[in-house]
């Protein structure tokens, strides 16, 4: 009581405070971090002032493509792209990669097409996503563009031998390529937390969308839960033009009812810090996140079930809920565990009870398409949803990776976390250490371009010489990982004896991914993180986030690229052969 009496008064202080003095506030914050960049700049040396200019530059990037080609400068400043070229690494097995790609060479030159299929039947190596450890994340934190060029070159040579079986009448049998699937395994796309910063899993959508690499498999809880439902319900097409530019902002605008609803027809809300402040720290969501909501389940989801959207896309959705009576109803809903459940009525059960809606009821529809209860009125009566956070702290949580791995087969997840306070904790998102390939050096340097030479050709060479490591770098690298893996665990064993405060577990405590499958987790960019969107919940935040997840996602894209490559040919491939 003590507690909310102090916050109470900090809040209705913040509702009067005068506008101006958060302008001021604003001008003395730019002008301090102008001067301290500019005191930066003097004190570094000419060689990384280069270096940081570039980086910057990487950071101001608009597309994909100027990315990729600021990437390129980059890497060549860091001598990572000498890295790439050198393939010998202690991080996979060069050799097998090598022997592997060889046979392939050999078998496509001669047209030998017993040999490619003995090579990727259920058995064979090359079905092996993690083959020869070619998709550790540590072979792709020294480049922003990629990986070993020998890597990149083996799964070209597979998809082209892949290509080559399918236009080969007497083997291109469906029942091959499925069976090439089964033994792959499958990519589940994972949309974890958000209920501030839920907008943020647009733009990855937009990036992995852009790029060819969405999953048909989507899962996602509370906010993760409504966006991951406008990703499964439209058509790959149709959602590229609604992330195009401002379009899904200005098919927003167009239901002016809807934005009264919320909050922006009234100007005087905007002025009210305080009252802001307060919806966000009690109820877990901006105005933003809550206009979004009411945009997708009114304009988009409507009516529609887990099943109706399955055979309208082909997309697998995957909504998680957390009923206090796991018996009665099931955590996880997806076309096959509940079909005729209506997605909306999902979505606000995943948000949790009395978070938008005072009455959060599972609906489905009955044989004569009917909207009725899901569960009966009998059962129900004692039912209720929490939200993600009190599930985990009352045990209740189940993780949503395991069901999906049982029903789907998935072996590799792409998570989206939409929780930039985590990035420094997260252990399976990528870091890159463009910082320290400063400790990289050759005795002798290449005197030639040799991207564009085959791993056979590269191997006969002896002008590349592995690359060596100054012990600084060694040194800097371990004690990251330490001092890391040491506050988790402080943490965690807090958590286990109950000793951990809310707040805290709220920040530092998240869904733990399952040891059996390889996962990578894309987080936001704090450099583009702004509390002031976050609190205020202005208009314009929907392209603001989507921006931000979108460059969030493109040094990632090369891990994923190499992880999913051959699943997404083989995906293509059976589409094609069922068409015809």
């Amino acid at each position: 009581m003590i507690e909310l009496y102090f916050l109470s008064i900090f809040y209705s202080a913040l509702n009067h405070v005068p506008p101006f003095v958060w302008a001021v506030i604003h001008v003395l914050g730019d002008i301090t971090m102008f001067w301290v960049k500019r005191l930066m700049a003097y004190a570094r040396p000419k060689s990384r002032t280069l270096y940081h200019r570039a980086i910057t530059e990487l950071d101001q990037c608009a597309n994909y493509e100027t990315w990729h080609a600021q990437a390129e400068i980059v890497d060549e400043i860091t001598g990572a792209d000498l890295w790439r070229r050198n393939f010998f690494s202690q991080r996979y097995d060069v050799n097998s990669v090598l022997e592997q790609y060889a046979l392939l060479d050999e078998a496509l030159d001669e047209n030998d097409a017993q040999t490619i299929i003995n090579r990727f039947c259920t058995t064979g190596p090359s079905m092996i996503r993690n083959f020869a450890g070619i998709v550790d994340k540590r072979l792709f934190t020294k480049s922003l563009i990629g990986t070993k060029l020998l890597i990149e070159q083996y799964l070209d040579k597979v998809l082209e031998c892949l290509q080559f079986l399918c236009d080969m009448p007497e083997v291109a049998r469906t029942s091959f390529f499925q069976r090439c699937k089964l033994s792959l395994g499958t990519t589940a796309f994972i949309l974890q937390g958000g209920s501030l910063f839920g907008l943020f899993h647009l733009g990855v959508i937009k990036g992995l969308l852009d790029q060819k690499l969405l999953p048909s498999i989507v899962s996602g809880s509370s906010t993760g839960a409504c966006i991951a439902s406008l990703c499964s319900v439209l058509t790959n097409d149709e959602l590229s033009v609604l992330l195009q530019d401002d379009n899904l902002l200005q098919d927003i605008k167009c239901d002016v009812e809807l934005l009264n609803q919320c909050g922006y027809g009234n100007i005087d809300q905007d002025l009210n810090l305080g009252s802001l402040l307060q919806n966000v720290v009690h109820k877990g969501y901006s105005k933003d996140v809550y206009l979004f909501i009411k945009y997708v389940n009114k304009a988009i989801i409507r009516d529609l079930t887990f099943e109706e959207a399955f055979q309208r896309t082909g997309k697998i959705l995957n909504i998680i809920v957390h009923p206090t009576d796991r018996h009665i109803c099931p955590s996880l809903l997806n076309y096959v565990t509940t079909p005729n459940v209506l997605i909306a009525s999902a979505i606000y059960c995943s948000l949790g009870s009395d978070v938008i809606t005072s009455s959060t009821r599972l609906l489905c529809k009955n044989l004569k398409n009917e909207i009725v209860d899901f569960i009966p009125p009998e059962l129900s009566t004692e039912l209720r949803f929490l939200t993600p956070q009190h599930a985990s702290e009352s045990g209740l949580a189940d993780s949503p990776y395991t069901r999906l791995t049982e029903l789907f087969n998935v072996n590799n997840f792409i998570v989206s976390l939409a929780r930039p306070y985590l990035a420094p904790l997260v252990m399976n998102d990528l870091k890159h250490e463009i910082k320290t390939t400063k400790y990289y050096y050759y005795k002798h340097y290449p005197t030639r371009d040799m991207s564009k030479f085959t791993p056979l050709q590269l191997a006969n060479m002896n002008e590349v010489e592995p690359l060596g490591f100054k012990f600084r770098y060694h040194l800097e690298r371990k004690l990251k990982h330490i001092i890391t893996m040491e506050f988790r665990h402080r943490v965690e064993v807090l958590d286990n004896l109950g000793l951990l405060s809310h707040w805290i577990k709220r920040l530092a405590i998240d869904e733990k991914t399952p040891r059996s499958a390889i996962e990578v987790t894309i987080v936001p960019n704090l450099k583009s993180l702004s509390l002031g969107r976050v609190i205020k919940g202005q208009l314009d935040n929907i392209p603001y986030w989507i921006r931000c997840g979108e460059q969030s996602c493109w040094p990632v894209l090369a891990l994923i690229k190499t992880r999913c490559a051959v699943e997404f040919g083989l995906d293509e491939i059976i589409r094609m052969k069922r068409v015809s």
